[in-house]
């Protein structure tokens, strides 16, 4: 099994799926393991169904701007923190940078592995653009709904100790132990792969 180098890039994606089970990771990075795809990984936001989220949110007032440029699929990337990743949008202004995320689903609340991904994407465009990031959002339903989470000291430490957690777990030969109840390991697409769940 070839060594995984710490100078590695990781994907912001890794962030989000350590927070959902560990192993994951593991099986994507270490051995490419590739389950195939999954029929929600179709049900992705498309560009129209972005506009029209947007549209509903136009004043920007209500992202806490006043003048912004949209940028769409902005791809991130830190040589210095060795992460990358693809985001939904960013709204670059003047004074700063505010990561946009679209969801379909009318009723989505934000779990850890969701805002751990979108403050990844914060920190990058905050080296990528010079600009600080304080707010994100998350954009869902077809209305286009809005959660606002603030990019503070708190969720800043807690993203570097996942990345330093995901790290760590690439470097070991062993399979990370995985905290995952039955009902996240029926929906997992990796769970052929282990031997000891039921």
């Amino acid at each position: 099994m070839p060594a995984y180098s710490t100078s590695q890039s990781l994907p912001a994606s890794l962030i989000r799926q350590h927070v959902f089970c560990p192993r994951i990771p593991f099986y994507n990075e270490v051995l490419s393991i590739n389950p195939g795809d999954r029929p929600w990984q179709s049900q992705g936001v498309s560009y129209h169904d972005r506009q029209e989220m947007l549209v509903k949110r136009r004043r920007l007032e209500r992202f806490g701007l006043f003048e912004a440029v949209l940028k769409t699929n902005i791809a991130l990337y830190s040589e210095e923190k060795a992460l990358h990743g693809i985001c939904d949008a960013l709204l670059v202004s003047e004074e700063q940078v505010v990561p946009l995320e679209f969801k379909l689903a009318s009723g989505f609340q934000p779990r850890r592995g969701h805002v751990l991904q979108l403050a990844a994407y914060g920190v990058l465009a905050e080296e990528q653009f010079k600009k600080p990031c304080e707010q994100m959002f998350v954009l869902y339903g077809d209305r286009g709904k809005m959660h606002r989470v603030k990019l503070d000291k708190a969720l800043r430490h807690d993203l570097m100790q996942v990345v330093q957690a995901i790290r760590k777990n690439l470097q070991n030969p062993l399979l990370p132990a995985s905290p995952a109840t039955s009902a996240q390991c029926g929906q997992c697409e990796y769970l052929n792969f282990c031997a000891d769940r039921e």
